[in-house]
């Protein structure tokens, strides 16, 4: 191959001669090949079958590739009115020949990572302008990608083997979260057969733990997803999910991957076991510790708003008394964060407070009740301060007998 072919796109290449085809011909197996050279393999060497798939020939038609003819010749203009043999990208007007070209190849499995590859990269060159690209719309692509993600062999989900499984995943799941297709179609095609794409999107954060920057992405499409859903496919979600999204946030790695698995929980937690299974998954200390380091408003917000669902179940107050600073971590958010992080503070420490009384000196010693008399005379929201009244009321009896206990509350 000379130094002209060697700048030519791959697709653009004979698999035969291994040169930039003149006129591009496809055979039954959807395989595209020069006409002279695959004339020659068919009638001259009397092969009967596919060069490239190996697969029986069911007929020698030779269909010509228009609109893979004209993405070349257009490349042939435009090296000839180059100074350089540097590939010149299509003019906007051949994008759409090319995404049909890509549509094609996709359905051969030795060219699946190649042609998505390449629809990835005109989805990101023409992001802004996606009137350059008007034979498949986003919904439409949407799905086709999509279907690659479920038609693969994952852990636990037995469907089709190939050895570029991890690639086609990688290069398909990426594609996906630079789409932006309708609600109506998310929701479609989440929901076909029985949230497979959903199942699948969970196998790959639980089971690629070497692989932060897919599991992210997952996670970015599940919460997609989980926002347009119907309820019952939020029940299903499995304790090693909610494992594995718990070392995401704990590696903090990612601001991104922790504001997105922040907003799965803020999801699903309201539906089905999920409350249980990401306390047996251990959610609840992890939460703890990132929110005493962490002073960013939105983030804090989140913490303590899953940390409220969490302790409405007696395991997860169980679980979030356990932690030796709780109490403290969660009563320091109070007037530092928000109106909205302290409604969830307190909201949190009244669940945790009404059931366990022996906790009440703790909250008195960390200043927890302090930052309760602050609330009710701040100009909180009158829901929250007549939570912290109820606090109040709790252990009034206790904490009123207590020297630093405000004056003022005490009558």
């Amino acid at each position: 191959m000379d130094g002209f072919e060697h700048q030519a796109p791959s697709f653009f290449i004979c698999p035969i001669s291994l040169q930039v085809m003149k006129d591009p011909v496809t055979i039954s197996t959807g395989m595209t090949f020069d006409r002279e050279s695959i004339q020659k393999w068919l009638f001259s060497y009397k092969k009967i079958i596919c060069p490239v798939t190996k697969q029986p020939l069911s007929d020698f038609r030779l269909t010509p590739n228009s609109n893979l003819l004209r993405l070349i010749q257009s490349w042939h203009l435009q090296q000839a009115s180059s100074s350089t043999t540097k590939f010149v990208e299509p003019e906007p007007d051949n994008h759409d020949a090319l995404m049909k070209v890509l549509l094609e190849e996709i359905k051969q499995p030795h060219l699946k990572v190649k042609s998505l590859r390449q629809i990835k990269s005109l989805i990101q060159e023409n992001r802004g302008d996606s009137s350059r690209i008007t034979c498949i719309r986003d919904d439409s692509l949407f799905s086709l990608v999509a279907s690659l993600v479920v038609k693969t062999e994952l852990p636990g989900v037995p469907q089709i083997t190939g050895n570029d499984t991890p690639e086609i995943v990688n290069e398909a799941v990426s594609s996906l979260c630079l789409l932006r297709p309708s609600d109506e179609t998310l929701k479609m095609v989440s929901q076909n057969e029985n949230g497979l794409l959903i199942e699948s999107l969970c196998l790959i954060i639980t089971q690629y733990l070497s692989n932060l920057q897919i599991r992210i992405q997952a996670a970015l499409l599940l919460k997609s997803i989980f926002e347009v859903v119907d309820g019952i496919y939020k029940e299903g979600l499995r304790v090693e999910f909610f494992e594995s999204i718990t070392e995401i946030l704990k590696d903090q790695i990612s601001k991104h991957g922790s504001l997105t698995v922040l907003a799965i929980l803020m999801e699903v937690l309201s539906y089905g076991k999920n409350k249980e299974k990401a306390i047996e998954g251990g959610l609840i200390p992890i939460l703890i510790e990132l929110l005493a380091e962490d002073n960013e408003r939105h983030v804090c917000e989140m913490m303590l708003a899953v940390l409220e669902k969490l302790c409405q179940k007696a395991e997860g107050r169980a679980a979030f008394l356990a932690h030796p600073a709780g109490i403290a971590v969660v009563s320091s958010k109070i007037l530092k964060v928000s109106y909205v992080g302290d409604d969830k503070s307190i909201s949190l420490l009244s669940s945790v407070l009404r059931c366990r009384g022996e906790v009440a000196q703790e909250f008195m010693e960390v200043g927890g009740v302090t930052k309760i008399c602050l609330v009710i005379e701040s100009g909180c929201n009158l829901k929250t301060k007549e939570k912290a009244r109820e606090i109040l009321g709790f252990h009034l009896k206790t904490w009123n007998k207590t020297p630093c206990f405000p004056s003022l509350f005490k009558a």
